[in-house]
């Protein structure tokens, strides 16, 4: 049973991380719209907040939390400490495989929880399971702050986000921004690891 009434969206529109502008996401795809939300997680009660509200969405056991990137092992970190799990993040390596760095070890017959800031097409998750069953272990969910896809993910695993905030994405050829000459706004925390995929 959820501990808290997390109003997520309103968080991110009070920190300014909900932008509009023209974006291409590290995915290649582009967006009018890019929610920044490492302007939530750079608080520690922020964080702390969303972790639970997170871990809330699977109640059951589980032994791992991990991030699907560098970038969100804070996330997976909150998670973790609120489960009493270890928290672990993924990395990529130079042909752009998912893998496990810093020593990082899923042992078999462990449970593993995923976290996420933001999914929109559900590549990301698909390599994480992928990874996790590699090592024997079992995948019992993915716990997403926010859920921008169109509804349409080619994941089997239960995902439960705090928010849904589906929001139109286009491809390069298609992007009626670019048509209209709009230049490509640039964001600070966008990387090139493709985050939102």
């Amino acid at each position: 049973m959820p501990r808290n009434n997390l109003d997520l969206l309103s968080l991110l529109q009070e920190h300014g991380a909900v932008v509009e502008g023209h974006f291409v996401m590290p995915s290649g795809f582009h967006s009018q719209t890019y929610i920044q939300t490492s302007l939530l997680l750079q608080h520690p009660n922020l964080a702390q907040k969303i972790a639970q509200a997170m871990s809330d969405k699977f109640p059951a056991k589980a032994d791992v939390v991990m991030a699907l990137t560098p970038s969100n092992s804070v996330l997976a970190q909150e998670v973790a400490r609120v489960r009493g799990a270890r928290a672990i993040f993924a990395s990529k390596d130079a042909q752009g495989r998912m893998i496990l760095k810093h020593n990082f070890v899923i042992k078999p017959g462990e449970t593993v929880l995923l976290v996420d800031d933001v999914t929109v097409g559900g590549r990301k998750v698909l390599r994480a399971e992928e990874l996790v069953k590699a090592a024997g272990a079992k995948v019992m969910g993915v716990s997403v702050m926010v859920d921008r896809s169109m509804g349409i993910l080619p994941v089997t695993l239960p995902l439960r986000a705090l928010l849904s905030y589906p929001i139109q994405t286009f491809r390069a050829k298609d992007c009626p921004l670019c048509a209209s000459g709009m230049p490509v706004t640039e964001v600070d925390d966008m990387n090139k690891e493709p985050e939102h995929d």
